[in-house]
């Protein structure tokens, strides 16, 4: 597999254009050694083209679950078929396994481009094309995302990105995560919305710094601020994502394999269901055809805890 790699005095981004332009890898030197930021892509993820296992991967046309792969738009009801390894379930969108052409802009920047015009599995109603750019700046990554509805009818969109965070940098403490939100959406035991977003409970408030500990998270918050951070007690470094209006939704996986996923993300889970049930606030947009959106990520390392 042709794999792209963006690297500076301090960081070390790897990218799979051929498996959805995922991340399979972000890393940080630090004495001379190479140390991850994000969850290692495993050389058999590459091998079985395993995109849920990279580092970070590209949601779109939609993030997070559709329920029952099944939604309604227009007067119309759409049935999508299983995307994932469980064979049930609907999720995260159709480009994240998906080969993708990119482009080296200069020696720091990765155009990379998915277009669904003419495929005939596109497991979407609506064609679509998906354009991201990774971009290695100094002590940081930009990630700028375009999403074109390129059809003749209107199509309801979104986008997102799922990177996932070591918990540990090295040998330092646990990471402690901050960020604020104006509430959180409780859900069933499918990890799917059953009412509008909630105030957030004590044990989900991350407003002030602290590490997830034993807390389980599958969860979208709402009303994101756009802004998180993480700090790894004893190793000196501290991660500030941020993120442009558009990304007005969080979600908070604590993984299986020890690290947090926290992805950002434009709509709601389910949002597509949301929106045709009247809900508020889901974040989902209604592109128009030739109609696009767009919205820029910043993460940047540097000096701290």
């Amino acid at each position: 597999m042709n794999l792209q790699i963006l690297q500076n005095e301090l960081l070390r981004l790897t990218i799979a254009p051929e498996l959805g332009a995922s991340v399979v890898g972000l890393e940080l030197c630090q004495a001379g050694f190479w140390l991850p930021i994000l969850r290692p892509t495993a050389p058999a993820a590459l091998a079985q083209r395993h995109s849920p296992e990279t580092s970070s991967y590209v949601l779109a046309p939609y993030s997070n679950r559709i329920r029952d792969g099944r939604f309604r738009f227009g007067g119309k009801t759409y049935q999508l078929r299983p995307n994932w390894p469980d064979g049930q379930q609907t999720i995260h969108g159709e480009v994240h396994g998906r080969p993708w052409s990119a482009q080296r802009l200069d020696g720091h920047t990765l155009h990379c481009v998915f277009d669904a015009s003419g495929l005939q599995n596109l497991n979407f109603p609506f064609p679509f094309r998906v354009e991201v750019a990774y971009r290695l700046q100094g002590d940081g990554v930009e990630i700028s995302t375009t999403l074109v509805n390129v059809g003749t009818e209107p199509m309801p969109a979104g986008f997102g990105h799922h990177p996932y965070f070591m918990r540990h940098l090295g040998l330092s403490q646990e990471a402690r995560l901050s960020f604020e939100a104006q509430g959180v959406y409780l859900t069933d035991a499918s990890c799917l919305p059953t009412r509008p977003a909630q105030a957030i409970p004590p044990e989900f408030d991350f407003s002030r710094a602290r590490p997830l500990g034993a807390t389980r998270l599958d969860h979208v918050f709402a009303g994101w601020k756009g802004r998180l951070q993480m700090d790894w007690p004893g190793s000196g470094w501290q991660m500030t994502l941020e993120a442009d209006p558009i990304f007005s939704h969080l979600v908070v996986f604590t993984a299986p394999d020890g690290s947090v996923a926290l992805e950002p993300v434009t709509h709601a889970t389910d949002g597509f269901n949301l929106l045709s049930q009247g809900w508020e606030d889901t974040g989902v947009r209604v592109l128009e055809p030739g109609e696009q959106i767009s919205g820029g990520l910043r993460l940047s390392l540097r000096p701290g805890a």
